[in-house]
């Protein structure tokens, strides 16, 4: 895609002056400050942007209809916190479309406006895929702001609002800036499936088989989730949960989900007393969940037994790796 601020560069006459150029650093916040407008791109993190938006907000999915009735056909499927554009309202149902997928939803099912953005966000988060070669990662949304790290291209990262020409990102665990003209956020909101790309991406799950569980393990993996995947997506969530399982599942770790959680020097939570904490007050619903689908079977990590924030290698989901 093309940048979102357009760049205006003088013609530069003599060799000299472009082999200056050319030694400039791959960091793309260097290669300019000047101020431009932003697009409606942007607008998707700000209440504007969503004054003809919808969230779903469910614990499975919400089914999106032919027609205003509850026994019209099925034509898609809206997943915790995805969003769709509203067309109008018939009765007690939304108008709705999303990624080709047209149809109706109850509105029940649905939150609207700055809510929406804003359960949106919680649920799913803001991704955004870098488009420079190196992007440099800021304490400040300042070109004289402390370098803290680098992003390279195609990297996603989780986008946590803007400020000015700055996006405020989720990085290493901790809040950071990144000079936003380098950031894509074109597919930054995930929409509706069909019922075919649901039932699909249902089957390709490599789920391995379901494990069972009692009220008591479904509180403890919600908590662990809530502290390790609490500012993660919904997918990043359940992840996490899969990781405790195929632990579970595997023969090297304890075989039960209380033992793999306690099991000394594993996870971070735990030995803090963050875990214990959350278990006490009883995890977000949005956590039991992702922990309640890594039970069924739910598995977007495959046979992967470890995560963290920063390792650079397995499965990336949003800012955690998983191997």
């Amino acid at each position: 895609m093309t940048l979102k601020r357009s760049h205006v560069i003088g013609a530069l006459g003599g060799a000299l002056t472009m082999t200056a150029i050319m030694a400039v650093p791959a960091y793309a916040d260097t290669l300019t400050d000047e101020t431009t407008n932003a697009t409606n791109e942007e607008s998707i993190l700000y209440t504007e942007g969503w004054n003809q938006k919808a969230a779903a907000n469910v614990e499975s999915y919400a089914v999106i209809r032919a027609a205003a009735s509850s026994d019209s056909e099925q034509t898609g499927v809206l997943l915790p916190g995805r969003a769709v554009t509203v067309e109008g309202q018939e009765g007690d149902w939304s108008r709705v479309s999303s990624d080709g997928v047209e149809g109706y939803i109850r509105s029940d099912l649905l939150v609207f406006g700055e809510e929406a953005r804003v359960h949106y966000q919680n649920v799913c988060g803001f991704t955004g895929t870098v488009t420079a070669s190196s992007l440099r990662v800021r304490t400040q949304p300042s070109l004289e702001a402390e370098t803290v790290g680098s992003l390279g291209n195609n990297r996603q990262v989780k986008v946590l609002g803007a400020e000015g020409e700055w996006y405020q990102v989720s990085y290493n665990g901790s809040s950071a800036y990144v000079y936003s003209d380098y950031v894509s956020l074109e597919n930054a909101v995930q929409g509706a499936m069909t019922v075919d790309e649901y039932q699909e991406s249902q089957s390709q799950a490599v789920s391995g088989s379901a494990v069972s569980a009692d009220s008591g393990d479904l509180a403890m993996l919600a908590a662990l989730i809530e502290c390790e995947a609490g500012g993660e997506s919904y997918t990043g969530k359940v992840a996490v949960g899969a990781v405790v399982l195929n632990r579970v599942r595997s023969g090297s770790f304890p075989n039960d989900i209380a033992g793999v959680i306690y099991q000394s020097g594993q996870f971070s939570p735990v030995s803090s007393g963050k875990f214990q904490s959350v278990l006490s007050r009883g995890a977000r619903s949005d956590c039991y969940e992702a922990a309640a689908a890594a039970l069924a079977g739910e598995n977007p990590v495959g046979n992967c037994l470890y995560f963290n924030s920063g390792s650079g290698r397995g499965i990336q989901i949003g800012n955690q790796h998983f191997y």
